[in-house]
C-alpha cells in the first residue's frame, strides 16, 4: 500500500499547476492559449518575463523535489524507486487534472526529481555530478541559445553519467526509461526549438 500511497501523493504535488498560477496572476491569461501554448516555466519567461519565470520555474522544480522528498521521508525508498515515484509527479504536471489533463512538458518537474535523487544516492559526490551537467547545459545553451535543446541534448546524456558514479544498474534502467518517455512528451517541442535555434545561431557553426 505504501507504494500507492506515494505514488498518488507524488501524482497531486506534480500536478498543481504554477505555470498557469503565475501566468494568470501576471497577465491575467490562460498561458494554455497563449506563446508556445505549453503550461510550463519556458512559456511563462518567454510572456512574461524573468521574475514571473523564475518563480514558475520554482514551482516546478520543487513540486517535483518535494514530492519524492516526501515520499523518502515518510516510506523510505532506494534510489531507483525514488525515481519510478518520480515519474508521477511528472506526469501529474503533463496531465495535471487542475488543468483538464493538459499541462506542461515537465522538464523542469524532471530536474526536481532528479536533484533529490542525486543528492540521496550519491551525498557529497553529489556535488561533483551536478557541476558536469550544468557545464555541460550551459555549452549547450551558449551554442543553441535554447533551454528546450539543451536539456533534450542533456537528458540522454545523464543516465549514463549517473551510472558512472553509482555503479546502480537499476537506477541506471529506470532513469534511461524515464528520460525515454519525457523525450517521447516533449518531441514536437524539440523539433520546433531546434529547427528555431539551427536556423538563428547554428548556421554560424555549421554553413553548407
Amino acid at each position: 500500500m505504501r507504494y500507492i500511497y506515494a505514488s498518488v501523493i507524488s501524482f497531486f504535488m506534480g500536478s498543481i499547476p504554477f505555470a498557469y498560477l503565475i501566468g494568470r496572476a501576471y497577465g491575467k491569461t490562460d498561458i494554455r492559449t497563449v506563446g508556445s501554448k505549453n503550461a510550463g516555466a519556458g512559456n511563462v519567461f518567454h510572456l512574461y518575463g524573468i521574475k514571473a519565470g523564475l518563480l514558475a520555474l520554482a514551482g516546478d522544480l520543487m513540486k517535483g523535489f518535494f514530492a519524492v522528498f516526501l515520499s523518502e521521508y515518510l516510506f523510505g525508498y532506494e534510489p531507483f524507486e525514488l525515481v519510478i515515484l518520480g515519474f508521477f509527479s511528472v506526469l501529474g504536471h503533463v496531465y495535471s487534472p487542475f488543468l483538464r489533463f493538459r499541462g506542461g512538458k515537465g522538464a523542469a518537474t524532471t530536474v526536481g526529481v532528479f536533484l533529490f535523487v542525486i543528492c540521496n544516492a550519491l551525498n557529497i559526490k553529489a556535488i561533483y555530478l551536478l557541476a558536469i551537467l550544468i557545464g555541460i547545459w550551459l555549452l549547450l545553451l551558449l551554442v543553441t541559445h535554447s533551454q528546450v535543446v539543451s536539456l533534450a541534448v542533456i537528458f540522454p546524456i545523464f543516465p549514463l553519467l549517473l551510472f558512472s558514479f553509482t555503479r546502480d544498474l537499476k537506477l541506471f534502467i529506470v532513469t534511461a526509461f524515464f528520460v525515454v518517455i519525457l523525450e517521447y512528451f516533449g518531441r514536437g517541442s524539440f523539433k520546433r526549438e531546434l529547427k528555431a535555434s539551427y536556423e538563428k545561431y547554428l548556421k554560424r557553426f555549421f554553413r553548407t
